[in-house]
């Protein structure tokens, strides 16, 4: 073929591919909504103009497939063919069929041999053109059929190719032309000599040139229905293979972001997708069982939010099963029985992204919801985006894709430490809060050996950007900025020496040999001309161990207790074995430890645990007149609170810490204050045993 036929054949399969998306969406409709009239207009309109193109180029396979299907929605039309699952069972393959075609005409540029008879017989069967197999192979495509590739999968024209409104394309001309003007004004100054007017020039030229970057990538951006388009197909396919009952939903179809970002979130969403409808929701008989309707609901959410693309992916079914998973990673060798029997929701959802982590061992009603997930992770976080994953037990479970708009062209908050640069994704960015050195060195408090700050009653943990670019922990408080910044849901505090300025970058890919550092999402050559890395700032968060399963400190919209009282004496607030909460004055406390419940031995009526190869007394802390007695269970961890008596260590057992607090004036010892929203008893640790130790190696009882 001639370049110009190619030109020509190229737009012909844009557009086939294009309608046959469509297609797969008006089928289901069609089956759905009872023979919906606008949807058969539009499936008899795209089988129809692809059958009408074929006789130009000769393809009389294709021509063949198209015509047989064209016929068949003819027939529904008409009314003398009811909708139903068969019909669009065939009219799907007859799609399928089309697809593959073009896919090996693409390929190749001549139309594949094949047999096509299977699918135009089941045409035939439901009163369609009889069919007979496939034609003989003209005279362009015989002796290529074997070459040709047919596949169902997007074509690379449809992939590399956009749709442009004629209207940007107008304004993008016209801001052309402003911006020839505004270039031979800032010339013409300067072979005059005219500086005082290289100001307003100079100005004129970054105003059009602003606009020019905003119209420009306007061009690449699309609608998010592009990428669902498919989506009910694939939802039907599904459903019907499982003996399932789905309903489809999808709300913010006119979302746009940049057409990269949709080739790239097509894989990660179709296998949400796939999982939510596999795994996810339950049998008609299981959910009529439950009290639900028979048909599980899916629902597609997109909106746009603080520069980012939200995409949520819910279902309404059984939801994840939390103990299976807690069992899983105890069997992986993930985390030890012990301290999995303390860990949090979050902290247990984050085991389904683990590389081959699956709970489809047993036979449950959400099994293997995990496989695969890591991938779909890896995948977001290769864009710039992040993952979220909620979920209730027999209500249904929740992804929330967060990504950029756009990936070549970001803005930043460019800091510096070292003498370097490094540019802050503002997608990340929460605040900023300007703190002297001296000032941060005081308010830095250490919990387990790391640094958190106080912020509006909540601790924030701390990251100081040169300890986490050399991979050392911190072990001092030094800095002259806090950057406080989000990554997947949790907040952390950076620290660098200098906040410099905000700045649009253009996203450069780093080389081979920095990107496995994987603490640098990029480079970017900023208006001074020096080269600044661009922070991967989910991945600088893992490194620093304040986000994901081995964070320890709560996320960021977790509001921590504020004292309604006077003064600033600071407390532990703790919920008592018993019941209720206390609050104990944090300096008498030495450390917090959190022990297995086999750890805890009886000598008589005393308890001991053995404690930093010491023997080391404990009780639990009980409300007043409480004899409460720890049952201290094999299959989870107990905080306990390590202080000095007289010069010996003693220990008391609690429930559960809650969070540190300042107030202005301490209550005694027995009162009561309202603390964090909560009637708090303030408590007096003193220790009444009658044995401060025992040797190491005397006989004890089991708990």
């Amino acid at each position: 073929m001639s370049e110009l036929d190619d030109k020509i054949v190229d737009e012909f399969l844009v557009d086939s591919y294009e309608g046959l998306d469509r297609l797969d969406r008006d089928l289901v409709e069609i089956e759905s909504a009872d023979g919906s009239s606008t949807a058969l207009v539009r499936a008899f309109r795209a089988l129809h103009t692809i059958k009408g193109t074929c006789s130009f180029f000769g393809f009389r396979r294709l021509e063949r497939v198209a015509h047989a299907g064209e016929s068949l929605l003819a027939r529904l039309r008409s009314g003398s063919l009811a909708p139903s699952p068969a019909v669009t069972r065939v009219l799907l393959a007859v799609a399928d069929t089309v697809r593959g075609i073009l896919a090996g005409i693409e390929a190749t540029r001549f139309e594949p041999e094949g047999d096509d008879t299977a699918v135009l017989a089941q045409v035939a069967e439901l009163g369609g053109p009889a069919g007979g197999g496939s034609p003989a192979p003209n005279s362009a495509s015989r002796g290529r059929g074997a070459a040709a590739v047919a596949t169902a999968e997007d074509g690379v024209l449809q992939r590399s190719n956009v749709r442009v409104d004629v209207r940007v394309l107008d304004s993008l001309v016209n801001l052309v032309g402003e911006l020839v003007l505004a270039r031979n004004q800032l010339v013409q100054n300067v072979a005059r000599e005219d500086w005082a007017a290289l100001p307003a020039s100079a100005q004129r030229l970054s105003h059009v040139t602003s606009r020019l970057q905003e119209e420009t990538m306007r061009t690449r951006m699309q609608p998010i229905s592009t990428l669902w388009t498919r989506l009910p197909r694939l939802v039907r396919d599904v459903a019907d293979s499982c003996g399932k009952q789905v309903e489809l939903h999808m709300e913010g179809t006119h979302t746009e972001l940049d057409k990269t970002l949709v080739e790239a979130l097509k894989d990660p969403l179709v296998h949400l997708v796939r999982n939510a409808v596999d795994h996810g929701i339950e049998l008609p008989e299981e959910r009529r069982a439950a009290g639900k309707p028979a048909a599980g609901r899916l629902m597609l959410r997109a909106w746009h939010e603080a520069g980012q693309v939200h995409l949520e992916v819910a279902d309404d079914g059984a939801g994840l099963p939390l103990d299976r998973i807690r069992e899983r990673a105890i069997e992986r060798g993930l985390v030890e029985r012990e301290a999995a029997a303390a860990l949090r929701e979050d902290e247990l959802l984050a085991f389904v992204f683990r590389a081959g982590f699956s709970t489809a061992s047993r036979v449950t009603s959400v099994s293997g919801r995990g496989v695969g997930m890591d991938v779909v992770k890896s995948n977001l976080e290769r864009v710039g985006g992040s993952i979220d994953l909620t979920t209730r037990a027999g209500e249904g479970t929740r992804v929330r894709l967060r990504i950029p708009l756009t990936l070549a062209i970001l803005p930043a908050l460019i800091v510096g430490d070292g003498g370097e640069r490094y540019a802050v994704p503002q997608m990340n960015l929460v605040e900023m809060v300007r703190v002297g050195a001296r000032e941060l060195a005081s308010r830095v408090e250490w919990l387990h050996d790391a640094p958190v700050y106080r912020l509006r009653g909540r601790l924030l943990p701390l990251v100081f950007l040169p300890h986490a670019l050399r991979g050392v922990p911190a072990r001092e408080a030094s800095g002259r900025a806090l950057v406080v910044l989000r990554a997947e849901g949790h907040a952390f505090g950076l620290v660098v020496e200098a906040v410099h300025d905000t700045e649009e970058i253009v996203v450069k890919p780093l080389s081979d040999r920095l990107r496995a550092i994987e603490l640098f999402a990029g480079a970017t050559l900023l208006g001074d001309g020096r080269v600044a890395l661009i922070l991967d700032v989910p991945a600088l968060a893992r490194r620093s161990g304040v986000q994901g399963a081995d964070a320890v400190f709560a996320p960021a919209d977790g509001r921590f207790g504020e004292a309604e009282a006077e003064s600033r004496g600071r407390l532990l607030l703790v919920d008592l074995c018993g019941g209720g909460r206390a609050a104990v004055p944090l300096e008498a406390i030495g450390r917090i430890d959190e022990l297995p419940g086999e750890a805890f031995e009886h000598r008589g009526n005393d308890t001991y645990v053995r404690w930093r190869g010491r023997v080391l007394p404990v009780a639990p802390l009980a409300p007043e007149g409480d004899g409460c007695v720890v049952p201290f269970e094999a299959n989870r961890v107990y905080p306990v609170m390590v202080g000095e008596g007289g010069g010996a260590p003693f220990g008391w057992v609690v429930d559960a810490i809650a969070d540190v607090v300042e107030m202005d004036v301490r209550p005694r010892a027995g009162d009561r204050a309202l603390v964090a929203d909560r009637v708090t008893e303030m408590a007096e640790l003193s220790p009444a045993f009658t044995t401060r130790f025992v040797p190491d190696d005397a006989p004890m009882e089991a708990a």
